[in-house]
């Protein structure tokens, strides 16, 4: 197995997401995320601007976020989103624990987007606030420089 699948299956479970959903969503994961990248986070979410709100699935990788939506009329598992951490930026965060969900909000290619990642427990919840602080929080300025580096890679001098 890869990296990616042994590191989906434990994250999935600790978000609770049952197995015929991680099964539905993978094939969408796989041809978006590399088979060398490590799963940080998974678990459902909903986007509070729509009325209806279909099976939507976040994963959140050292290199990638991607949200799958299942659309309840073919069962179908498209992508919603699909991008590479460097381009998002003004990332928002807030756990609102009263109602066990985490608040997060970002811009990708231009559009503001708005999700509730739900947790199925409050150490869930946890867990999710300290993935992101790692992931957005800390790497902020590294993102940054991916964003603005050259084109060219410049090798180093040993």
């Amino acid at each position: 197995m890869d990296t990616f699948s042994l590191s989906l299956l434990p994250a999935a479970a600790d978000a609770g997401l049952d197995t015929l959903t991680v099964s539905r969503h993978v094939p969408v994961f796989r041809r978006d995320v590399g088979r060398h990248d490590t799963t940080l986070a998974v678990a459902q979410c909903v986007d509070p601007n729509r009325f209806i709100n279909a099976g939507l699935v976040l994963l959140l990788t050292r290199r990638r976020l991607v949200v799958t939506r299942q659309s309840r009329l073919f069962d179908r598992v498209r992508p919603l989103i699909s991008a590479d951490l460097t381009e998002l930026s003004e990332i928002d965060w807030t756990p609102r624990d009263r109602i066990g969900l985490l608040d997060l909000r970002f811009t990708v290619d231009g559009d503001r987007q708005h999700l509730w990642v739900r947790a199925p427990h409050r150490q869930q919840l946890g867990h999710l606030v300290s993935v992101f602080g790692r992931t957005f929080a800390a790497g902020t300025d590294e993102l940054a420089a991916r964003r603005h580096a050259p084109g060219r890679n410049i090798p180093r001098q040993r």
